[in-house]
């Protein structure tokens, strides 16, 4: 029987389970939904939703009680041990002692992504936007400016995960590859409704998994999801000097604690920390230094003085 067949009051933990159990069973078929997120994530992500909903029924006082509770004891437990954030950065190029230079990550994700997936690395590298806000982006959502240059996408709230809308700026790698896309296969200019990273037709594309897998595979690249570019982009733009509260804003984060938690300092960020934290240690001595001298040197002038006096 469908969760949804039976009355809310009715539900039990049995219940609840059988959801974990057909959502691993849809996931190891294939099933998924696409866009869906994966493994146990995505099942927890499910059952927290539902959990969510008993709370809502409670407060409004249509049921007394809960599945996944007995008493104050929980009885239907997420799998918190794959909840770990991800921490995983795109690999940079390496001078090799021959004097080489071993390409790194994004240079081969480059190379070996097809046009369309290409245009998308670059869009999410230049945006930290989510997938699903590029693959939703119009033409309309891009404003120009009195040149006609892209200066601008807007992203309004019914596209963004957290129902916020923002405004990211265009910058100049993602502003030529606007330039080339703008334009359909017969040389006519995309209507406002086309998609700007959809198909010759202008139509939307749905997922990116299949280019995205094998485009990893032949570069060479493993463990690399296409949301670690979201990351990647806000690291370096942390990297920068950036404000918190900037990378907050391109990301789209609700709240800046989600910001925080999402970033992870790099060996060259805490480097840099160090380099400036030793650089106000030194200046310090050397000020304290130079006060020093500057007393001494006052107390010698009047010792000297008091001296002449006495003669």
């Amino acid at each position: 029987m469908r969760l949804e067949a039976k009355a809310i009051d009715a539900i039990t933990r049995a219940d609840v389970e059988a959801v974990r159990t057909w959502r691993r069973q849809e996931q190891a078929a294939g099933k998924s939904k696409v866009g869906a997120k994966g493994g146990e994530v995505g099942t927890n992500r499910i059952l927290s939703r539902l959990r969510h909903v008993f709370v809502w029924a409670i407060a409004e006082g249509h049921i007394d009680a809960t599945p996944f509770k007995r008493g104050s004891v929980s009885v239907v437990r997420m799998e918190t041990a794959v909840e770990d954030a991800r921490t995983r950065r795109l690999e940079p190029s390496v001078k090799l002692p021959d004097g080489t230079v071993q390409d790194g990550d994004e240079a081969r994700l480059l190379e070996y992504a097809g046009p369309h997936l290409r245009a998308l690395i670059v869009a999410a590298l230049s945006t930290g936007a989510r997938l699903g806000e590029l693959l939703s982006l119009q033409w309309s959502q891009i404003r120009r400016d009195e040149q006609g240059q892209a200066r601008w996408i807007v992203l309004p709230a019914a596209k963004t995960k957290t129902a916020e809308g923002r405004v990211i700026p265009v910058g100049s790698n993602l502003r030529a590859t606007l330039e080339l896309r703008k334009h359909a296969p017969d040389g006519t200019e995309r209507p406002a409704d086309a998609y700007v990273f959809g198909t010759d037709t202008g139509a939307r594309v749905k997922s990116i998994r299949t280019a995205w897998t094998n485009t990893c595979e032949k570069a060479g690249i493993t463990g690399l999801h296409f949301h670690d570019l979201r990351r990647e982009f806000a690291s370096r733009l942390l990297e920068s000097s950036a404000d918190l509260h900037d990378v907050q804003m391109f990301l789209g984060h609700a709240a800046i604690t989600t910001t925080s938690r999402y970033l992870q300092s790099t060996p060259d960020r805490l480097e840099q920390a160090l380099a400036r934290l030793e650089g106000s240690v030194r200046l310090v001595r050397q000020r304290n230094k130079q006060a020093r001298k500057a007393r001494t040197k006052g107390a010698g002038s009047d010792t000297q003085a008091s001296r002449k006096s006495l003669n």
